[in-house]
């Protein structure tokens, strides 16, 4: 039975979720539900951190690696927040924001951007999501935190962020019909490109996937109608448009997984048309030529989280938020290798640490959070409690 992600803010006492790789270690930063909204502890290493921070919902969702820092990105779905964290040497160093919002910031991204030889990039940078028209940015560098007003206003105009080719870009998400500007920003200034896709159409798009120098984004949508694949060229600055072979659904993918030259997708899924959510994508960025397949699941809000990763050829995509899902392992042409269901666990966002799977489990009996390690077939061959 489908249960929405955000009823599990109410009901249960999630403290961490999310996982970082810091110095060759793992952390993870205070997440805090609605029963434990006080809770502000960094978990690293098995030692604590606390953190001098309010009582605040969903504390963190993001985070970034600068210099020899770790970032913690503020976002606070119910409450207003606007402090950002920098933890240096297990020492916390406050950067106070010059206004206030709720769910403020969802995703952020370095400038690492997979060049050789680096391990974490020297800028961070956050597109706002903000649940009450936060329509501002901020750029971390030199360890300072600075705004950068967007050139939009409006209400969670935008979602995802990524980096490429020397910016940082993030498509149009919008809760209000209209908006379709494609953002980027190059350390000082932004850049915004509209793209040809129907503007009535709310939610638009979620996350970027990052090829080269290409962008690529796969059609999320509140409601039917957005069928459409967006690549974008940056060294142009123009798009193409791909219109997806198969059945037009309300929101469809939030989140993609690159294997090879095919990006592989699984649906987010629509609670209320839940026969309409079963359909996974695969896209190949070569031919252009797209085709859904069957993942064999009729009820909606499938996956709550971004969370596929790629890992030994096969994309696997944790239910992150909804227990009631299975985890799945995908191949290149969409062919669903294992599905695995584990009872009364919540799973966070699955990280690569040590050639490994790694994520935080909540069991939702105990309130017990694990910290587990998977190996290809979804067997867990380490368990270790926070």
């Amino acid at each position: 039975m489908y249960k929405a992600f955000q009823d599990f803010y109410k009901e249960a006492n999630i403290k961490h979720l999310i996982l970082e790789e810091y110095k060759g270690a793992l952390l993870s930063p205070p997440f805090a539900t609605e029963r434990c909204k006080e809770y502000s502890s960094v978990w690293s290493d098995s030692n604590y951190v606390n953190l001098d921070l309010p009582p605040v919902t969903s504390k963190i969702n993001a985070t970034a690696v600068v210099d020899d820092s770790v970032w913690f990105i503020p976002y606070g779905i119910y409450d207003e927040f606007n402090i950002v964290v920098q933890l240096k040497d297990n020492q916390a160093i406050y950067h106070k924001l010059p206004f206030t919002g709720k769910g403020q910031f969802y995703s952020v991204a370095t400038n690492h951007g997979g060049e050789p030889n680096t391990t974490y990039g020297d800028t961070a940078f956050s597109f706002p999501l903000g649940y009450e028209e936060t329509n501002n940015a901020i750029y971390i560098r030199d360890n300072e935190v600075t705004v950068h007003k967007i050139p939009h206003n409006g209400k969670k105009l935008h979602m995802g962020t990524v980096y490429c080719n020397g910016r940082y870009w993030s498509m149009p998400r919008g809760d209000e019909p209209g908006y379709t500007s494609l953002l980027s920003f190059n350390g000082s200034c932004f850049d915004s490109y509209e793209l040809d896709i129907d503007p009535a159409i709310t939610r638009k798009y979620t996350d970027i996937i990052v090829k080269g120098t290409t962008l690529y984004s796969l059609p999320f949508g509140e409601d039917p109608g957005l069928n459409t694949i967006v690549e974008f060229d940056t060294k142009t600055n123009t798009a193409q448009y791909h219109t997806i072979n198969g059945v037009d659904f309300a929101k469809k993918y939030n989140c993609g997984v690159m294997l090879g030259d095919n990006i592989v997708a699984v649906p987010y899924g629509d609670e209320l048309l839940p026969l309409n959510s079963n359909r996974g994508l695969v896209f190949n960025t070569v031919t252009k030529q797209s085709y859904q397949f069957d993942i064999g699941l009729e009820f909606g809000g499938k996956y709550r989280f971004r969370c596929g990763v790629e890992f030994n050829n096969h994309a696997y995509f944790f239910p992150s938020g909804t227990p009631s899902c299975p985890i799945l392992v995908i191949d290149e042409n969409g062919n669903i290798i294992k599905e695995k269901y584990f009872e009364d666990i919540m799973f966070g966002r699955p990280i690569i640490y040590n050639n490994q799977i790694t994520i935080i489990t909540y069991h939702m009996k105990t309130q017990d959070h694990f910290i587990c390690v998977f190996d290809d077939k979804l067997n867990i061959i380490q368990e270790s409690k926070l």
